[in-house]
């Protein structure tokens, strides 16, 4: 049933695009994503679909005659971290197109079938994650989110109008949802769980809670060496103690992870006690108050007299536990393809997990032998790449 020479040559036409000497680099809101969006449209077009854009810019290739929907959806994202893997995102948005093909010539599909490529999932440029499916959610504060700049200064505002995204568009979005009946999403395992079992697949039975936050320490900056010790207002040791305590917290408390993954110090200079500190957290949690115990001790621990700590909630997602009936559908497809298939409960961010709290929608995932994921080591086999694809291709022709 499934075409691999398909399968291959999708994936190396994707893959060429953004490809750097350190990874894969195609940001969202520049030229990296661009230029798969433009791949997206060029695939769908040969493939017979028909391409629309929703108002939170992401893509839709949807059988001809079904853009009104309801239709069945498989897909991801297109975008990357910097130096990022040519799984992430893409082995998703791939395994839909070569799905949908397979089950467009099984015939049988109760409803028209559409791949679908998410807008900014990955979110490190503007803390925007997952843009694209909390749009449509109507999760987003349109005007906070747009104002957001990126370290080189650019405006998300200004970028997302480029790509026809304003505030108007963000708050249209929620009203394009009803038009999607079920979402599922492959994608590349960001972990070495079903090495270990062994098993090709995983089908995700929740995603954890998340929370992104940034900070902002404030002291006085002084002569390194003329100012006292005990009267420094030094705003990196308050820092220090934040990452200190994002460590040891998330390891004493059970399945949490935090960690500080930016950090800066201003003004920078070797002979200057740093006056300003920045810093990332990211906290996640099978649970909203384990979370919580995490960020509150973090934030305790930056507490310093005389230094003024700003903290600003990137983004925040409670998690989710995937739709029962598409788990079960994921694992029968799984079981009549002679695959082994385990539930696997996951800790990143994705858009099924936004789009899980609104409609059916459900996660497989395909084993990555060295664990390893936002980077160019992330891998999975053709062969359980196309066992992926196969399950998820029975599963859009099941009988409902």
């Amino acid at each position: 049933m499934i075409d691999a020479g398909l399968y291959r040559r999708l994936f190396a036409e994707l893959a060429a695009i953004g490809r750097e000497p350190g990874g894969w680099n195609r940001m969202a809101w520049g030229a990296g994503e661009d230029a798969a969006r433009e791949w997206f449209r060029t695939a769908a077009a040969a493939l017979g679909l028909e391409v629309i854009q929703d108002p939170a810019s992401n893509l839709w290739a949807v059988e001809p005659g079904g853009a009104g929907g309801p239709f069945d959806a498989v897909g991801s994202h297109l975008d990357s971290v910097a130096d990022g893997g040519a799984f992430d995102g893409a082995l998703g948005v791939v395994a839909g197109f070569v799905a949908v093909e397979a089950a467009r010539r099984a015939g049988g599909a109760p409803r028209p079938l559409a791949v679908g490529a998410m807008v900014d999932e990955e979110g490190p440029r503007f803390g925007a994650a997952i843009f694209g499916s909390r749009a449509l959610a109507g999760e987003l504060d349109a005007d906070e989110i747009l104002a957001r700049t990126d370290p080189e200064g650019n405006v998300l505002r200004d970028l997302a109008a480029l790509r026809s995204v304003t505030a108007t568009t963000v708050r249209a979005a929620p009203a394009f949802l009803p038009r999607v009946a079920s979402w599922i999403e492959v994608h590349v395992e960001q972990g070495r769980r079903l090495v270990d079992v062994p098993a090709p697949l995983g089908v995700a039975t929740s995603l954890a809670a998340r929370e992104r936050w940034r900070c902002t320490l404030r002291g006085v900056s002084d002569h390194a060496g003329t100012a006292a010790m005990a009267g420094r207002r030094d705003a990196l040791v308050p820092a220090a103690r934040a990452v200190v305590a994002a460590h040891e917290l998330a390891l004493a408390e059970p399945g949490a992870v935090a960690t500080v993954g930016r950090i800066s110090a201003l003004p920078g200079s070797t002979n200057q006690v740093p006056g300003e500190a920045r810093l990332s957290l990211d906290v996640r949690a099978p649970e909203q108050g384990a979370l919580e115990r995490v960020r509150e001790g973090v934030r305790a621990a930056a507490r310093a007299e005389g230094i003024e700590a700003e903290w600003l909630c990137e983004s925040a997602d409670p998690g989710c536990i995937f739709d029962s009936a598409l788990r079960e559908a994921l694992h029968d497809a799984a079981r009549a393809e002679g695959q082994a298939a385990v539930d696997l409960a996951a800790y990143a961010g994705h858009d099924a997990g936004v789009l899980a709290r609104h409609l059916p929608a459900g996660m497989l995932f395909v084993r990555n032998p060295t664990g390893i994921s936002h980077n160019p080591a992330e891998s999975a086999s053709e062969e359980d790449c196309l066992a992926a694809c196969a399950v998820l291709a029975r599963v859009l022709v099941r009988k409902r």
